[in-house]
């Protein structure tokens, strides 16, 4: 076996500008992803990317390439922070498992008796939503209210009779927890999350930074940057591929939780589809089940900015990336297939035209 010289870097090591910190397994063929990554961005018109590759539970591959905003200087780094769009709901709902295990959250306890919601309280049904059901996306909510200033929110169908995705179940919840702890959800992500598992580069509203990647539209044309000063359960996270690994770590081998509380986590509460069994929702999590295995993952798309992850609790191989493009997830079944041997990954989930279909 040939021997290569490894630089040591903090925890990490250095090798040929890739990040390990063990030895590549045969399970996924990082210099495959490597060689194919510029041509994939290319061919789908996006600037830039954020990634990390995850096997055995360990961070084998992390690397950015492009440029944060499209016709002027500035290479995205790995300290280039990016929208995380939905991928902000796993962290919050990690958070509220947390409040679980301590006692001040009951996952089947109404949100109402917490706290009242004026924005619904007109419709009895409302007093039905428990936190399983936000984090299971079965509320009743729409995504997003029509208009998104206007204080009426309605319910669109009985609460806990089947999946509806809803980022505004998710900003119910977070009133609910801001109540509990007396803290805002940002205070309450950096102390059950960010901070212990050393998530230097996460934040629910804007820092202050200027290495931020600016998100782009279908032409390649960058818009102006959203920078949030109050959290959104939703939406809100900025982050890097390489801090987010270190979250799905911690899901994989759970820390600052009880592991039963995880496994709650990715258990199935619903189907995504009744007529599909092999895409479920847990309780903040998605899950896709295959003949070989079954897989954690999610989305999220805050339009010019989209982004994804998905790994295997069993084999503990994962991907997470983000993109400054409204072109991100058209490129989603190209990782999978780069990262994973199993053809059945996510397979049913075509929410996205990917950009090699005919």
């Amino acid at each position: 076996m040939r021997k290569v010289k490894l630089f040591k870097f903090g925890v990490h090591f250095i090798f040929w500008g890739i990040l390990i910190s063990h030895s590549i397994s045969a399970q996924v063929n990082v210099q495959k992803i490597e060689g194919s990554l510029p041509t994939i961005l290319d061919s789908a018109n996006i600037p830039g990317i954020s990634i990390a590759i995850l096997d055995q539970g360990k961070i084998t591959y992390s690397k950015t390439f492009g440029s944060k905003e499209q016709g002027k200087e500035g290479k995205i780094s790995k300290q280039t922070i990016f929208e995380a769009a939905s991928l902000t709901k796993p962290i919050v709902a990690f958070c509220a498992m947390k409040l679980v295990e301590m006692g001040k959250l009951d996952l089947d306890k109404p949100l109402f008796q917490y706290m009242e919601y004026p924005d619904v309280a007109s419709d009895p049904r409302y007093q039905m939503i428990t936190a399983r059901m936000v984090l299971s996306h079965q509320t009743g909510f729409p995504n997003w209210r029509k208009n998104r200033n206007s204080n009426k929110l309605e319910i669109k169908f009985e609460p806990g009779s089947k999946f509806g995705y809803s980022g505004e179940g998710f900003v119910f919840l977070q009133k609910v927890m801001e109540h509990i702890e007396g803290k805002r959800l940002e205070e309450i992500a950096q102390e059950f999350v960010f901070q212990p598992l050393q998530m230097q580069r996460s934040f629910l509203t804007f820092p202050e930074t200027d290495d931020f990647a600016v998100g782009h539209n279908p032409k390649n044309e960058p818009n102006p940057k959203f920078k949030p000063n109050k959290a959104n359960a939703a939406y809100s996270l900025h982050t890097t591929a390489e801090d987010y690994s270190k979250f799905l770590i911690e899901l994989m081998h759970p820390s600052l939780i009880d592991p039963a509380l995880v496994s709650r986590m990715i258990s199935q509460e619903t189907l995504m589809d009744s007529k599909d069994p092999s895409l479920g929702w847990g309780l903040g999590l998605g899950i896709n089940t295959t003949s070989r295995d079954q897989y954690i993952w999610h989305w999220g798309d805050n339009g010019i900015f989209r982004a994804f992850f998905i790994f295997s609790p069993k084999t503990e191989v994962g991907l997470v990336y983000f993109t400054n493009s409204q072109n991100g997830l058209s490129i989603v079944k190209r990782m999978i297939h780069l990262t994973f041997s199993d053809p059945e990954v996510m397979e049913n989930w075509n929410e996205y035209k990917q950009f090699d279909d005919e």
